[in-house]
């Protein structure tokens, strides 16, 4: 980034290069709030192609707002509970600064103890980086191009701080034995609040530091310190952990917390004050808050109340819950009801026009026999075999208020079988009356999961019906949100024909002959289907 582009002088932050002790960032696509779309932010793990890093830096992923002196004035959530956790430890604001990667030149000098570094996804082995990376070709994701980059960073090697990687894809570094080759003197993997504080404190006084730590119990709430700053998307974590032991995903194994409504609070009001009152629920599951005794059996009045006194908060503009399940929906539709009436006031996104709600939720398959198998918690309180049913239910319920609900769906599960392939075929045939994303994904055995040790699917490994699993799902999703994309963006009647009857089926057209060759014809079909190739 040139300086002309900066939106501050940062020849006059670090005079002489002192440096401040401690610096907190995070790769160029973690430290942007893709101009506030929280779902284009899985885009992150796509390849970029012949396309110049320049362009989707500007156009996809621009830095996050900074303020005058050059800090970050939006961060990760992970980066705003680290630098809480360091203040509440003998830390002061002025020894620590949180700081996009652009401008790390300004902060990191002679003074500089340590560098803390959270990432997602550094090396591009997630869900959604594994399967459109290969599902698109073109070398691999921006977010491990991003990363890398981030590493090589000049100040690095000039200052040599200590360097700490911490963060939901820190395991991945430990897994390809890079930590070394990589300059980081510290991977933290796991939930880290306990132990996060010792870790920074050594390293400032220049001790060594053991190379891997695994954090491996869950801290209580009460060990968990309320953000100090703002966090992108406004998040605020209502609670952490899922319970239901899916054995291909790893939140689902920890336990369950709920935070208090007071300390939910807190962070609502610390987003308001320095943000633009738009509020992100972070959690595995909205309806489940306050489940008695971290059960199944949603409570309404709990999940009600924690959102009627959110959205009543003066200046809260938005909210946008992150994650949710589908049977406490089946189990109580008018929870549903009533959680909407709160929402749809204070909606996010549309949809042609009118305001909706939505957050992401897993299917996975249509097996009653693989949901038995590896995610047999998944359903309730309702049993394995009415999960399909169960799905359709839920859609329809969602829909009924006004919910688009964004779904995963996984394809190459160990001894998934064709006819399990089958069934789930079905179940998107069910749900083709209803509006909602999916999002198919291959299997990735993703560390601390109890499928950890397994294969991951690969699309060479792929079938004929995996193939057709895969291209459903986006025929769908063409189906349901294309002539809403378009007509939001392009308002002339005369150029809408255009792109649609001229500009897409050219454009389908050659893809559907490069991705035919690389994939297969059901892959060069779907893609004619879906951009109207006649």
């Amino acid at each position: 980034m040139t300086p002309s582009l900066l939106p501050f002088d940062l020849r006059k932050k670090n005079i002489g290069k002192r440096g401040v002790k401690i610096v907190l960032t995070a790769s160029a696509t973690e430290m942007s709030d893709f101009y506030n779309n929280q779902f284009f932010a899985f885009m992150g793990g796509f390849s970029k192609g012949p396309i110049p890093l320049w362009l989707p830096r500007k156009q996809l992923y621009p830095p996050v707002e900074s303020k005058y002196d050059g800090i970050a004035k939006y961060a990760p959530y992970g980066h705003r509970k680290v630098e809480a956790v360091l203040l509440e430890n003998g830390f002061t604001e002025s020894d620590v600064a949180v700081v996009h990667p652009y401008h790390l030149n300004a902060f990191i000098g002679s003074n500089t103890k340590v560098v803390g570094i959270s990432t997602m996804d550094p090396l591009g082995m997630g869900y959604v980086s594994k399967t459109y990376s290969s599902l698109i070709g073109g070398g691999e994701p921006i977010n491990s191009i991003e990363f890398r980059n981030l590493m090589r960073h000049k100040s690095f090697q000039r200052y040599k701080p200590k360097i700490i990687v911490g963060g939901a894809g820190a395991w991945q570094l430990e897994y390809n034995n890079l930590v070394e080759s990589y300059g980081i003197d510290c991977v933290v993997i796991g939930e880290s609040e306990t132990m996060v504080a010792e870790l920074f404190t050594k390293a400032a006084k220049g001790e060594s530091l053991p190379p891997v730590v695994h954090c491996s119990t869950s801290p209580a709430y009460e060990e968990i310190p309320s953000i100090r700053h703002a966090s992108i998307h406004g998040c605020v974590e209502i609670s952490r952990g899922c319970g239901r032991n899916c054995q291909f995903c790893t939140p689902t194994m920890q336990t369950r917390r709920n935070f208090p409504l007071d300390k939910i609070m807190k962070e609502v009001e610390v987003n308001v004050k320095e943000g633009d009152g738009r509020i992100t629920l972070g959690t595995e599951d909205l309806f489940l808050y306050g489940a008695k005794n971290n059960g199944f059996i949603p409570n309404k009045e709990a999940v009600l109340k924690l959102l009627r006194k959110v959205a009543s908060y003066p200046g809260v503009k938005a909210i946008q819950p992150a994650h949710m399940s589908l049977a406490p929906v089946v189990y109580d539709p008018s929870m549903v009801k009533e959680v909407s009436e709160i929402l749809i006031e204070h909606s996010w996104y549309g949809y042609r026009g009118k305001p909706i709600v939505t957050a992401e939720t897993g299917i996975e398959t249509g097996s009653a026999r693989l949901i038995r198998k590896y995610m047999a918690g998944k359903p309730l309180p309702f049993k394995p075999e009415e999960w399909r049913e169960l799905v359709s239910q839920a859609f329809g319920i969602f829909n009924d208020n006004n919910w688009y609900p964004l779904a995963t769906l996984i394809v190459g599960l160990p001894d998934e079988t064709e006819d399990d392939v089958i069934e789930t075929l079905e179940l998107i045939d069910d749900l083709s009356e209803y509006n909602a994303f999916l999002v198919p994904l291959l299997f990735v055995p993703l560390e601390k999961c109890l499928l950890d040790d397994q294969c991951g699917a690969e699309l060479n490994t792929l079938s004929e019906l995996r193939w057709e699993f895969l291209t459903e799902c986006w025929e769908y999703n063409v189906h349901v949100w294309k002539s809403s994309y378009l007509e939001s963006r392009v308002r002339n009647p005369l150029l809408y024909d255009a792109v649609t009857e001229f500009l897409l089926p050219s454009i389908g057209f050659i893809a559907g002959l490069y991705y035919g060759a690389k994939h297969g014809r059901i892959v060069r079909n779907s893609i004619w289907n879906m951009a109207g190739v006649t």
